[in-house]
């Protein structure tokens, strides 16, 4: 779906990336890590000095014109809708642009406005409107042409609780349809929560492409367990930790998950004393990307 072939533009450098069909891909990294220039890329708005960009199949800077709906593209600060037309105004324009079936355009507008919110206003002028609402109607009208290829930058900024959890769900239910999606976001919550794979920039190189569950497991593998007993305090002299506490009756300790599982601690634990309640705390998104990023300026 898209092919970045040994890819160099401003920061990034020798960038080599494949994303197919029916996944949703998060551009994650610093400020000024790459993430909008690769977006940028792929939708033809930038020629690579150095290797080859592929997008649905062409080159986008030679095709940028000829995509028509199968590649919809949101960016913030740029805007999708017409400023000085109601929201209304503006999706009908995107009706005439793309040759959307009014069948078609009917029932994904009234879905689209209801998931997201703007039928509330939809007859008011689009400069108008607050940040929040108009980013909910920006990302209805990047959805409406129904779009094989979706990228999103920064889809996040001025949406509320509510409206980024109503964005995660239309793009997990679109991957299911068979859409691609990549996205950037400085929200590593709604990042975990939305995308099938992670490309983590630093510096403008390709740190990691894979899972989120294979990125943790690679660089911050450490959980921390907090047990409460119900007896004595067992003997954890056989358990590889990399440490642990005790107050009172609760156990607090830090493990390498490669090594040693949690079924395993707690299995120990139980063959010597009673439990009562056991939390387990994974690392997050955000102190997963740090370690790498510094894992990455050791290196």
């Amino acid at each position: 779906m898209i092919c970045f072939e040994k890819v160099s533009k401003y920061v990034l450098s020798d960038v080599s990336l494949y994303i197919p069909k029916g996944v949703c891909v998060g551009l994650i990294g610093p400020s000024g890590a790459g993430k909008t220039t690769l977006i940028r890329l792929a939708c033809g708005l930038l020629e690579a000095d150095n290797g080859n960009v592929i997008t649905l199949g062409k080159n986008p800077v030679k095709h940028r014109g000829h995509f028509g709906s199968r590649l919809s593209v949101f960016m913030s600060g740029v805007p999708l809708l017409c400023l000085d037309e109601t929201v209304k105004q503006g999706f009908e324009l995107i009706k005439e642009v793309y040759h959307i079936p009014e069948k078609n355009f009917s029932k994904d507008y009234s879905r689209l406005a209801d998931r997201l919110g703007f039928n509330g206003f939809d007859s008011l002028i689009v400069k108008n409107l607050s940040l929040g609402q108009r980013m909910r109607a920006e990302l209805g009208a990047s959805l409406i042409c129904r779009p094989e290829l979706l990228l999103l930058d920064e889809p996040n900024i001025g949406l509320d609780e509510i409206g980024k959890a109503v964005l995660c769900e239309l793009i997990k239910e679109c991957c299911e349809r068979g859409m691609t999606v990549l996205l950037t976001s400085h929200d590593m919550t709604e990042i975990s929560k939305a995308c099938d794979r992670l490309a983590v920039l630093n510096g403008g190189r390709l740190l990691f492409y894979g899972s989120e569950e294979i990125l943790k497991s690679r660089y911050v593998p450490t959980d921390v367990m907090t047990v409460t007993l119900c007896g004595s305090l067992p003997d954890l002299d056989d358990l590889p930790l990399n440490r642990y506490s005790v107050e009172g009756n609760t156990l607090t300790l830090s493990y390498n998950s490669n090594y040693v599982t949690a079924a395993e601690i707690i299995k120990l634990i139980l063959e010597q004393t009673e439990i009562s309640s056991v939390d387990i705390k994974k690392p997050d998104l955000e102190s997963v990307c740090s370690s790498l990023s510094e894992h990455a300026i050791i290196s």
